[in-house]
C-alpha cells in the first residue's frame, strides 16, 4: 500500500516536474559574455574563505555567481525586435497597461484572515532576496514622466506607466503617469551585448553579502578592525549609559544616502536597499549585532586568534546560520515540506556539483520570488512587553526612512510585532497601500507607486517570457486557450483576462503565476514552486562553501555542523535584543499573546565550543 507521503511525491512528479530542473543548459546569451566580456579571475584553490564578490567558488568557471555577471535566462528574452523593445501581443497590437491590470485584476481581490505564519516570514524573504539579487533602475532621470513632452524621451524613460482615465486611485488626482525607469544593461558595464542583458550587482550565493557586501572595498570599509567585529554606532540613553547597538551611518557631510535622502537615518550595510523599509532595516541592524556577538564570543575562547581570523571564522558562521535558517525553516513553508524534500532542498548533507551553474535567474528575480510580494502587510505593528500594540504605522509612511529604529524601545517592539502579528493570507493582489502608495513622498499629493504595477513592468523590460510558456518548461501543459488556464486559475479571473489580452500567449509571466492557486502544503501555484525549486536548488548544490559540504578548505567540523543545526532565527533575536521569550518557531504566529513561549536563556542559548581551538 503507498504511503500518504508516496502518493504526494507521485503528484508532484506529474504536476511540477520540470525538463530544465536541476540542469545546466540555458540561452545562449551567457555564453556570449564568457566569451567577450568575463574577466580572467586567479583562484586560490586552498583558500578557506567565500571571496566577496562571489568569484572563484566554481574553480573552473570562476566567475559563475559573482558580483557584476549576468543574470541566468531559463528561456530565451522576448523582446518585439529580438533586442530591447518592449514585446507586443500576438496580433501586433500592444500589451495592457501594468496599471490597467491591476485595477482590472487584482486591485479589490483583498481579504484578510488570521494566518498560522507571522510577518517575519515575510521580512526574511526580503532579507533573502537581496543577499542574492540587485537589478538597478537606471536612475539618470529622476522622474520619467517629467520627459515625455520632450522631443527625443531617454531610452530609459520610453516605457512609463500610464494611468488609465478611469484610475480608482489617481483619477481625481490628475495623475496620468507613473514613473518608470528601464533597468541598466551590460552596456552599462562596458559589455554590449543582444538582446538586452542584465547584471546581478551583488554576488548571487546565499552568503550573508547584505551584512558584508560584494566588493573586497565595501567590506573593509564595513569592519572596525578590531577583535574581527563590524563597525557599528552607539545610541546612549537619558543617564548617558549605553543602550543598544546600530549598524554604522553614513555621514551626511561627505556621502549622500543612497536610498534615505529624506531621513535623518541613514544605516550602512553590504547592500544599498538596508534602509528601505523598516522591517528590514530590522534585520539588518539585528545581524550587525549578531556577528559582534559572535565574534567577542570567540574573541575570549581564542585570544590568539588576529582581528582577521576572528573576522573570516564569524562571517563563515552567520552566512552559514543564514542558509541554515533559509533552507530548513524558510523553505518548507512556502514549498511545502514534501516538496522542498523530494527536490533534495531540504537533505542531510548537500553533494556539491561543479557542473551546476548556482546563478541568479531573471525569471526568479524578475517574477517568481516578487510573487511573495503579496504577503507584504500593509501595517507593522510595535507591540510592547505587556503584549499590546503600543503604536502601528503604515509600512508605506516609513519607506526609506528608517527613522524610528533608534528611538526608544523601538528595535525590541518592532521585532515583537513581526513575531506576534499574523501574516497576509495568500491571495492573487498586493495590499492596497503598496498597489497605489508605494515610496510617496510629495505630500500632500497622496498618489505614490503601485509595486505590482512595477513588477509587470519589470518583467517587459527585461524581455521575461510568457506565462504559457513557462508553464510548459514546469511541466504543465500548454494552454492552447483561455479556459485552458482553468486547471490553475480561478474561472472570474479568466474572463477577466480574456478582456485584456488578445490571446492565452500573450499573459505576463508575472500575472499568470500570481493567479495561480496554490498548492497544497504551499504558499505558491505550481509555477512560481517551480521557478523558486530550481533556483534555490542550484544556489545550494552549486555552492563549493554550502554550510554542510564536507571535503573543501574550510568545511565545518561535524562538531560544528551540529551546532549550526541547532540554531534558528529565535536564536538570533534572542542574542540581539531584550526579548526574554520567544515561540520555538518564530515564523509561525500563535495568535493569542498568552500562548507558551519559549525561555531565550534555556532554549536559545549558543555554544560556540566547537570553535575553541585548544580543548
Amino acid at each position: 500500500m503507498c504511503s500518504m507521503i508516496d502518493l504526494n511525491i507521485k503528484s508532484l512528479n506529474n504536476v511540477a516536474q520540470s525538463p530544465f530542473l536541476h540542469t545546466n543548459v540555458f540561452p545562449l546569451t551567457n555564453e556570449d559574455y564568457m566569451r567577450r566580456c568575463a574577466p580572467v579571475v586567479i583562484c586560490n584553490p586552498n583558500s578557506k574563505y567565500r571571496t566577496f564578490n562571489g568569484s572563484c567558488n566554481n574553480l573552473k568557471v570562476p566567475t559563475w555567481g559573482a558580483s557584476n555577471t549576468p543574470f541566468l535566462r531559463l528561456l530565451n528574452a522576448e523582446y518585439s525586435d529580438g533586442i530591447y523593445a518592449f514585446r507586443q501581443q500576438s496580433n501586433g497590437s500592444q500589451l495592457p497597461g501594468a496599471r490597467e491590470i491591476n485595477t482590472q485584476l487584482f486591485l479589490n481581490n483583498q481579504w484578510f484572515d488570521d494566518d498560522e505564519l507571522n510577518v517575519l516570514l515575510m521580512q526574511w524573504g526580503q532579507f533573502i532576496a537581496h543577499d542574492i539579487s540587485l537589478l538597478k533602475p537606471d536612475i539618470s532621470v529622476e522622474n520619467c514622466c517629467a520627459v515625455q513632452n520632450v522631443s527625443k524621451i531617454p531610452t530609459q524613460c520610453q516605457n512609463v506607466i500610464d494611468i488609465p482615465i478611469n484610475d480608482p486611485i489617481y483619477l481625481n488626482n490628475n495623475k496620468t503617469c507613473m514613473s518608470f525607469n528601464r533597468a541598466v544593461t551590460s552596456a552599462n558595464f562596458s559589455c554590449p551585448l543582444m538582446p538586452a542583458t542584465f547584471m546581478v550587482e551583488v554576488s548571487q550565493y546565499i552568503d550573508g553579502s547584505q551584512i558584508y557586501g560584494s566588493s573586497d572595498t565595501m567590506a573593509t570599509g564595513l569592519r572596525s578592525l578590531i577583535n574581527g567585529k563590524l563597525r557599528s554606532d552607539i545610541v546612549k540613553g537619558n543617564q548617558n549609559t549605553v543602550v543598544e547597538e546600530f549598524c554604522p551611518q553614513v555621514n551626511r557631510t561627505t556621502s549622500q544616502c543612497d536610498s534615505s535622502t529624506n531621513s535623518r537615518v541613514c544605516f550602512q550595510a553590504g547592500d544599498i536597499r538596508i534602509n528601505q523599509n523598516l522591517g528590514n532595516a530590522l534585520l539588518h541592524n539585528l545581524f550587525l549585532r549578531f556577528h559582534n556577538h559572535l565574534a567577542s564570543k570567540l574573541s575570549y575562547m581564542n585570544q590568539f586568534w588576529t582581528d582577521e581570523m576572528l573576522y573570516q571564522e564569524t562571517r563563515k558562521i552567520i552566512g552559514a546560520v543564514i542558509q541554515h535558517i533559509t533552507y530548513d525553516h524558510y523553505l518548507p513553508i512556502i514549498l511545502g515540506d514534501t516538496y522542498t524534500e523530494y527536490y533534495g532542498l531540504f537533505t542531510p548533507q548537500t553533494i556539491y556539483n561543479d557542473r551546476i551553474n548556482p546563478s541568479t535567474s531573471l525569471e526568479f528575480a524578475a517574477s517568481s520570488f516578487r510573487i511573495l510580494h503579496n504577503q507584504i502587510p500593509a501595517k507593522l505593528n510595535f507591540i510592547d512587553t505587556m503584549y499590546k500594540v503600543a503604536f502601528q504605522v503604515n509600512l508605506t509612511d516609513w519607506m526609506d526612512r528608517p527613522d524610528l529604529l533608534p528611538m526608544g524601545k523601538n528595535v525590541d517592539w518592532l521585532i515583537r510585532g513581526l513575531v506576534e502579528t499574523t501574516g497576509r493570507e495568500y491571495q492573487a493582489s498586493y495590499n492596497q497601500l503598496i498597489s497605489n502608495f508605494l515610496f510617496r513622498s510629495n505630500l500632500p499629493d497622496i498618489t505614490g507607486q503601485d509595486l505590482l504595477s512595477i513588477d509587470i513592468q519589470r518583467g517587459r523590460d527585461v524581455g521575461l517570457p510568457v506565462y504559457n510558456q513557462v508553464r510548459s518548461i514546469c511541466g504543465i501543459s500548454r494552454a492552447n486557450s483561455f479556459d485552458d488556464l482553468l486547471d490553475l486559475i480561478p474561472f472570474k479571473a479568466i474572463q477577466i483576462l480574456k478582456t485584456l489580452y488578445a490571446t492565452v500567449h500573450d499573459v505576463d509571466l508575472h500575472v499568470g503565476a500570481l493567479l495561480e492557486v496554490p498548492e497544497e502544503g504551499s504558499m505558491v501555484g505550481p509555477t512560481t514552486r517551480c521557478i523558486l525549486s530550481d533556483s534555490f536548488f542550484r544556489y545550494k548544490y552549486g555552492d563549493r562553501f554550502f554550510y554542510d559540504v564536507q571535503g573543501q578548505p574550510g568545511s565545518f567540523s561535524q562538531e560544528q555542523l551540529k551546532t549550526i543545526k541547532q540554531i534558528n532565527l529565535g536564536h538570533v533575536i534572542c542574542a540581539t535584543t531584550n526579548l526574554f521569550t520567544l515561540p520555538l518557531d518564530v515564523f509561525k504566529s500563535l495568535h493569542d499573546f498568552s500562548s507558551i513561549k519559549w525561555n531565550c536563556d534555556e532554549h536559545f542559548k549558543i555554544d560556540l565550543e566547537a570553535w575553541r581551538e585548544f580543548k
